[in-house]
């Protein structure tokens, strides 16, 4: 793939201009698509924290004239690397709403299955209902294939930061009664929330924001050993 496309930076542009109550599904689609290689302008500094408190690298619609161009396929490699998301704007002067936001996960999703939304193999044949019966569980080490080595170091920066856990670790745990099937295991416990369940669901939203969406991530649960989990 080239890394810069005017002509997808003139279909951005048409999908800005698409009133918001407009843009369902296949705007969205459309969006992505064009969105990867499209060539957009950038800023100093490049990366900044969004209103999620997230790092994201800064694109938006060039002005007419030249430009040093940017896209998302010619950044994105430094941007897994620092841990960023990325953030398009439909103006230089970024004094609207964003066009689009992805996440570090979404960059990451890409990079692994050339598709924002996830893998594509899931996304066409998602897993049946969990049976709650099931009680049987498989815990293993995510390879660098499922879980390169970028990532690692981005979930642990982040654990290790705001979440202030001294050794974070992840595994993989796949059950029946999960659902997903399958899931990221990540060191926090319920008891490190004092049971609470709705402060630990929202800690593991934001770790959300670092894996693909069709990715399921879970917490430890309190009488689960961490011994075999990888350290990050």
């Amino acid at each position: 793939m080239e890394p810069f496309d005017l002509e997808q930076t003139r279909r951005l542009a048409e999908l800005a201009a698409v009133p918001q109550h407009l843009r369902d599904n296949v705007w969205s689609e459309n969006f992505r698509h064009a969105a990867i290689n499209a060539s957009l302008v950038s800023f100093n500094p490049q990366i900044s924290n969004g209103p999620d408190s997230f790092p994201y690298f800064q694109l938006a619609l060039p002005d007419p004239g030249p430009f040093t161009p940017f896209s998302i396929f010619h950044v994105m490699d430094h941007v897994l690397q620092v841990g960023a998301g990325v953030v398009i704007h439909s103006n230089a002067r970024r004094d609207g709403q964003p066009l689009w936001v992805f996440t570090f996960g979404d960059i990451l999703s890409y990079k692994m299955f050339g598709d924002f939304a996830g893998d594509p193999e899931k996304i066409a044949h998602p897993d049946g209902p969990p049976n709650p019966q099931d009680r049987n569980f498989l815990r293993a080490s995510p390879n660098e294939t499922y879980l390169p080595a970028e990532a690692r170091v981005a979930i642990g920066r982040f654990m290790r930061g705001p979440f202030r856990v001294p050794t974070p670790k992840v595994g993989l745990v796949t059950g029946g009664a999960l659902s997903p099937r399958q899931n990221l295991l990540v060191n926090l416990r319920p008891r490190d929330y004092q049971g609470d369940r709705n402060k630990l669901n929202a800690a593991l939203r934001y770790l959300s924001w670092f894996v693909p969406k069709t990715y399921g991530l879970m917490a430890l649960p309190d009488d689960w050993s961490d011994a075999d989990m990888v350290g990050i």
